[in-house]
């Protein structure tokens, strides 16, 4: 048991929280989409709670700097703490100072072997080496401990920012203009492309039957095995190279696309918003656009914003481009935002909006719906997958969906070892209608339901509710290690006397 004097002696010592995270720099609007940009939000999100239990110390390089960072700690006075908001695969354990993990899941099982020479990928042996494992809801809890997950894990949700929650509620009048650009691509006389794109793609596609022609040479002089090794070293240093010269940009990424477009976004009648990457395979952006056109393409009072976080132009004119080639014959409006937009930009679009829309296959959090349902904009989305843990049919339409068998996102051999859900597409045109009519038939209805989002989330992820969450949890590991501390003397002591009782025999 913990004596009361050293209980009390660990809770008066200030601590030091090491901060991991992939520091993409996209909070400040560089390097948007690229893999794990959302991690460096939630680390963000949270930095606030945890600056109140002591000195956050931000570690770029963990599997070089972080034993140092604890070291210069404790040096200090301090009592060092690693916080790593990474999925598994990417954690470097800190062997001096206890470690909690925050990973964001999606999935229903687990990882639980090694794979692709990673012993990182077995997410479960991972969790079982660390001291505390932090999670956004049930869902993953429940994915974990079937996966064979041990150690503790406390349910702490991402904190939603108090603007969302001061957010009026949204009234059929209203008229928002937000300040960014955005794209309103015409479906009819489409424009073809400029000569420099159609020499851009040749270019680019003779570059790719080089780089695999090479491929081919490499593989057949080096063998499978050390092809597959230089591979991935190859690939190391290009994205270490990537990183080092993003890291350099000041400014955040500015995309240029070549569509009709405004300098400011004037929103008015029933807007939906979606926000996502479109090169994240989750997110089903397909789905999105058709459902929305077909359900409310007679309705020219209806908007659809689609904000892509993106810095790949590729990426954004697919989607564009996919919009346009459907060619759906509708009246509502359809606009396009790929420039980064500010915390004030991006709350400023919520108040405007009338609902969150999306069709996603899996979340780990989904951050935007969680700001949308405490801005008092409901939903219309699947509640599979982390979304489960809070969104329901209480709070707006849910989009009926089933499982579906997938892949690992970090799983190169794309393996199917788990499911996500693959929506009814049926179900996403008649909620959206059925969301519609009600924004625009009954007000009353509508507000009841705005009301109840709001009272969830501020129940569920205000700053106010998760603060008391993560303090029991790091006051439950703070009490581990100190039990901990307590007993290391005890079992030197006891190793010590079993060693001078062996050599005493011996000597006999």
């Amino acid at each position: 048991m913990v004596t009361e004097n050293l209980h009390a002696e660990r809770t008066a010592k200030k601590q030091a929280i090491l901060l991991t995270c992939y520091m993409t720099g996209s909070t400040s609007g560089k390097n948007l989409g690229t893999p794990g940009y959302s991690y460096d939000f939630v680390a963000q999100l949270f930095s606030r709670l945890l600056s109140d239990r002591g000195e956050v110390i931000a570690v770029p390089d963990p599997k070089f700097n972080l034993e140092e960072a604890a070291q210069q700690a404790r040096n200090r006075g301090l009592s060092p703490v690693h916080v790593s908001f990474l999925p598994f695969q990417d954690v470097h354990l800190c062997k001096t100072a206890p470690n909690v993990v925050v990973p964001a899941w999606e999935f229903p099982d687990i990882p639980d072997h090694d794979f692709d020479n990673n012993h990182r990928n077995n997410w479960i042996a991972m969790a079982n080496q660390t001291d505390m494992v932090l999670v956004g809801g049930p869902f993953t809890v429940d994915s974990m401990r079937r996966g064979g997950a041990t150690s503790p894990i406390n349910i702490v949700p991402v904190p939603t920012p108090d603007p969302y929650f001061q957010i009026p509620l949204w009234q059929p009048d209203q008229t928002r203009t937000v300040n960014c650009r955005a794209y309103w691509p015409k479906q009819e006389n489409q424009e073809q492309k400029p000569d420099y794109e159609t020499r851009k793609s040749c270019f680019k596609q003779a570059r790719r039957s080089l780089v695999q022609s090479l491929r081919n040479i490499y593989k057949t002089v080096l063998g499978p095995e050390r092809y597959q090794n230089f591979s991935d070293a190859m690939k190391k240093r290009r994205n270490e190279r990537r990183r080092k010269r993003a890291a350099k940009r000041s400014e955040p990424d500015v995309l240029q696309l070549n569509y009709p477009s405004t300098s400011s976004l004037e929103l008015s009648g029933v807007v939906y918003t979606s926000i996502f990457n479109p090169d994240d395979g989750r997110k089903n952006w397909h789905d999105l656009l058709n459902g929305f056109l077909y359900a409310l393409g007679d309705r020219d009072d209806a908007t659809l914003v689609v904000k892509l976080i993106t810095r790949r132009r590729e990426a954004a004119d697919q989607v564009i481009r996919y919009y346009q080639e459907r060619e759906i014959p509708h009246r509502c409006k359809v606009a396009f935002v790929v420039d980064y937009l500010s915390n004030s930009e991006l709350v400023n679009l919520a108040q405007a909006s009338t609902f969150y829309l999306q069709t996603t296959k899996a979340e780990g959090n989904c951050l935007p719906l969680m700001n949308y349902l405490s801005a008092a904009r409901p939903g219309v989305s699947p509640n599979h997958s982390a979304m489960s843990d809070y969104f329901d049919s209480d709070l707006g339409w849910v989009i009926d969906s089933n499982p579906e068998p997938a892949a690992w996102p970090h799983d190169s051999r794309l393996r199917m070892r788990t499911t996500w859900g693959r929506i009814v597409w049926t179900s996403c045109r008649d909620a959206i209608r059925a969301s519609y009519d009600v924004a625009t038939k009954d007000a009353q209805q509508y507000q009841q339901i705005a009301e109840r989002c709001r009272s969830r989330m501020q129940n569920w992820a205000s700053y106010s509710a998760v603060t008391t969450r993560l303090n029991d949890a790091l006051d439950q590991l703070q009490s581990m290690s100190a039990s901990s501390q307590e007993i290391e003397p005890i079992i030197y002591k006891l190793d010590q006397h079993i060693a001078e009782r062996s050599a005493h025999r011996k000597a006999a």
